[in-house]
């Protein structure tokens, strides 16, 4: 009985740590999917020309989960020819995003298709420099915390077993 309490111990302090290793990957990978996206966008609205629901529908599956999720948020938006307003992009972003990144992905899907096919390049072109900047900050955290975190909660785990032997 004791062994198993000491397991329990250490797998949740293991839990905590993989929990926050996750968290931090997730943010990376999300923004690596919208830099992807927008490249993707930006080579079919320059060539193939189509609507940016059916942008949305033909990448859409190769994203991560959290991403997939605001973009499909988004293209009900533009299916149900709803309102596109700041409020309702607000209610599908992702809440783990920090406040300046959530407003700026915001503004990016509100003026999302609201102008001609030049100036929807530049301004593609004005948010993939803006979002390198959101990656290269989400892949510092990731390198220099999340893999500190992990470590940490294992020591923790350790630690604690061995102070209850």
């Amino acid at each position: 009985m004791h062994f198993i309490l000491l397991l329990g111990v250490f797998g949740g302090f293991l839990g905590i740590g993989i929990y926050i290793f996750h968290g931090y990957r997730t943010r990376k990978v999300f923004f690596e999917n919208l830099l992807s996206l927008c490249n993707h966008l930006l080579i079919e609205i320059s060539f193939s020309k189509n609507t940016i629901a059916l942008i949305i529908d033909k990448y859409s599956p190769s994203y991560s989960k959290k991403f997939r999720e605001i973009l499909t948020g988004y293209a009900n938006l533009i299916r149900t020819k709803s309102d596109i307003t700041h409020e309702s992009i607000e209610q599908i972003m992702w809440d783990r995003l920090k406040p300046h990144e959530r407003a700026t992905l915001v503004g990016f899907f509100y003026e999302l298709g609201r102008h001609g096919a030049f100036e929807e390049e530049e301004k593609l072109r004005n948010s993939i420099e803006i979002f390198k900047g959101f990656l290269e900050n989400a892949n510092t955290l990731y390198k220099r915390e999340a893999s500190i975190y992990l470590k940490l909660f294992i020591i923790m785990g350790v630690a604690s077993v061995i102070l209850m032997l």
